[in-house]
C-alpha cells in the first residue's frame, strides 16, 4: 500500500516536469511570437451620443400670468377680495393668567412651582425664569414655601399655595361594629384606658376627697397614702424601714424557706 501511493505521487510530479519542459521548448521555438495588434479599424468605433438641444424656459415673462391676479382661483366668483393676513383681535388677545398654585419644590439649586387653572385642567410645572406653556408674556419671578410671583403684562401677581378648605372631596367610609363570631349579643367595648395626665387628675380628686372626709389624717407626698408609700418592717409596726432591717427580714425569709423546704425531703425519704 505504501509502494503504491509512493508510485502514484512520483507519477503525478514526473507528469507535471514532464508539462513544464514541454513548454518551455515550444516558447524557445517561437510560441506565441507571431501574435501582433491588430490594424486600426475606423469602422470598428462606435459614435459618441449628441447632448440634446436645451428646452424652452418652463417658465414665460411675468406679464403672462396677469390674469391670476384677476381671475383668483380659489375665490368663488373669480373675483380679487381684499384680505388681511394678520389675526383678528380675538385671535391675538392672550389668555387670562387664572392659576392656582398647587406645590412649591424649593431646592438649594432648584426651585419650581406647579400651578394649574383654576377652571380645571392639566398641571403645568414652571422653573423659575420661565413661562407656563401657553402663557408665553407671563413668567415666574421667585417662589417661597407657601407662595409664587408671576410676572406679566399687568405687572407681577402673588399666587397663594392652595389649601383645603373642608369643601368637596368624599365622606369618610363610615365603619359598622364588627358582628359577633357565635350569633350572640356583641360583647362592650373595654373602656379606654385614662392617660396619664387623667390618671394624675383622678388621683388628684381622690387625694381632695380624702381630706375633706379626714382633715385631720396625715398628708402623703404625690396624693398617695402614708400605709402604701411606706410600709412597715415585719415585726416592728409603725416604724421606718432601714436598709439593715430589710436585708435582716430577707434573710429571715430565705431561712424559713430552707426549713421548709428540708422538712418536706425528709417526709418524702420516710415515705417513700
Amino acid at each position: 500500500m505504501r509502494l503504491e501511493s509512493v508510485r502514484a505521487g512520483t507519477a503525478a510530479i514526473a507528469a507535471v516536469a514532464l508539462w513544464a519542459l514541454l513548454v518551455w521548448v515550444l516558447g524557445l521555438a517561437g510560441l506565441g511570437g507571431r501574435v501582433t495588434p491588430l490594424d486600426d479599424d475606423p469602422t470598428l468605433l462606435q459614435a459618441l451620443p449628441q447632448a440634446a438641444d436645451p428646452a424652452d424656459a418652463r417658465l414665460g415673462p411675468l406679464p403672462q400670468y396677469a390674469a391670476i391676479g384677476d381671475r383668483p382661483l380659489f375665490a368663488e366668483d373669480r373675483r380679487p377680495h381684499p384680505f388681511s393676513l394678520e389675526g383678528t383681535e380675538s385671535e391675538g388677545a392672550a389668555p387670562d393668567f387664572d392659576m392656582v398654585l398647587t406645590s412649591v419644590l424649593i431646592t438649594p439649586s432648584f426651585e419650581m412651582a406647579i400651578v394649574q387653572p383654576r377652571d380645571g385642567g392639566d398641571a403645568l410645572r414652571v422653573r423659575v425664569g420661565e413661562a407656563p406653556r401657553g402663557f408665553g408674556n407671563w413668567s415666574l419671578r421667585s417662589v417661597a414655601p407657601r407662595s409664587a410671583v408671576f410676572a406679566g403684562p399687568d405687572g407681577e401677581q402673588t399666587l397663594a399655595l392652595r389649601v383645603f378648605d373642608g369643601q368637596g372631596g368624599q365622606a369618610p367610609t363610615p365603619m359598622a361594629p364588627p358582628p359577633p363570631s357565635d350569633g350572640g349579643p356583641a360583647l362592650p367595648l373595654p373602656p379606654p384606658r385614662p392617660s396619664v395626665g387623667q390618671a394624675q387628675a383622678q388621683a388628684q380628686a381622690q387625694e381632695a376627697a380624702r381630706r375633706a372626709a379626714a382633715p385631720d389624717a396625715p398628708v402623703a407626698q404625690n396624693g398617695a397614702s402614708p400605709q402604701t408609700d411606706s410600709p412597715a418592717v415585719e415585726g416592728e409596726p409603725g416604724t421606718d424601714p432601714t436598709p439593715a432591717s430589710q436585708a435582716e427580714a430577707i434573710r429571715r425569709r430565705i431561712e424559713a424557706r430552707r426549713a421548709r423546704l428540708r422538712a418536706e425531703q425528709a417526709t418524702q425519704q420516710q415515705n417513700p
